[in-house]
């Protein structure tokens, strides 16, 4: 039945791109000003004889890191990639990188696009392509239980980690700076190593990321504060050049993706729930 569903889809099944949301979508999306329709079956296996650099996150758990072994990067957004990869039939390179220095690769076209847990923000779009949005999410407060921090507007005066170079560098530097201290890492491996420590006082990263490390570290001295923060500018897509010419192929396998299961399916292995 799956595979008759699925011939069905591929004959007649056409996309709006570029004035329509993913059906996991919540936000509105205008980052293009006109729609078209493209027919998935026509699109199928377009990329093919193509390799791509692809930048991706070493340290994001759980969308994009290395495994225990250290030797293999794994996750969420590495198992989107491959299906993206096999739909549109281009093959990749993947290069793990630190966020700064993934849009400063895609910048000067050292890399050919960045599958990274990368947030779709307002300054970004200024200099980069997004696909449609993949996952929302939201900013979480973690803090040290040490630190008598119980909400955000205890956050003055403090010491706040953050990585260099993502979109909760830049909400902090927009909204929190005043009256506290700002200490940037290259990683957020670092980040929560100071937090343990006690050596910061509260850190902000994707909230599931936080909850990621809170259910890996049993012993952890780390706790979420409740309130979500900057919703509308917390949810991913895949980051291009400006001057990329696939980007509604991309959209339309995402768009494969969800309709044919494999999404829920991904998403239940690395989080543990359906859409």
């Amino acid at each position: 039945m799956k595979k008759i569903l699925t011939s069905i889809f591929m004959i007649a099944f056409a996309l709006c791109l570029g004035g329509c949301n993913l059906p996991w979508q919540k936000q509105e999306d205008t980052q293009t000003e006109k729609s078209q329709v493209v027919e998935a079956a026509k699109v199928k296996g377009t990329m093919k004889g193509m390799k791509l650099k692809v930048g991706v996150s070493e340290e994001m758990a759980p969308f994009s890191f290395y495994d225990e072994d250290k030797k293999e990067i794994t996750g969420f957004d590495i198992d989107i990639l491959k299906k993206i990869s096999n739909y549109l039939g281009f093959d990749y390179e993947m290069e793990p990188l630190p966020m700064k220095d993934i849009e400063k690769k895609i910048k000067n076209k050292e890399l050919d696009f960045a599958i990274a847990g990368i947030s779709i923000t307002d300054a970004r779009q200024k200099d980069f392509l997004f696909t449609d949005s993949y996952f929302e999410n939201t900013i979480s407060m973690a803090v040290n239980q040490d630190s008598g921090i119980e909400d955000r507007k205890d956050i003055t005066g403090k010491k706040i980690g953050v990585e260099k170079g993502t979109s909760n560098a830049q909400y902090v530097e927009s909204y929190m700076k005043e009256g506290n201290t700002i200490k940037y890492y290259n990683s957020m491996s670092d980040v929560f190593k100071d937090l343990e420590a006690g050596k910061i006082d509260v850190t902000l990263y994707d909230t599931t990321g936080v909850e990621y490390y809170l259910q890996h570290h049993e012993d952890t001295k780390i706790e979420a504060l409740s309130e979500e923060l900057n919703s509308e500018e917390s949810n991913y897509g895949i980051m291009f050049p400006k001057d990329f010419k696939y980007l509604d192929q991309f959209n339309v396998a995402l768009q494969v993706l969800n309709t044919e299961g494999d999404y829920q399916e991904i998403k239940e292995d690395w989080l543990g729930t359906k859409e």
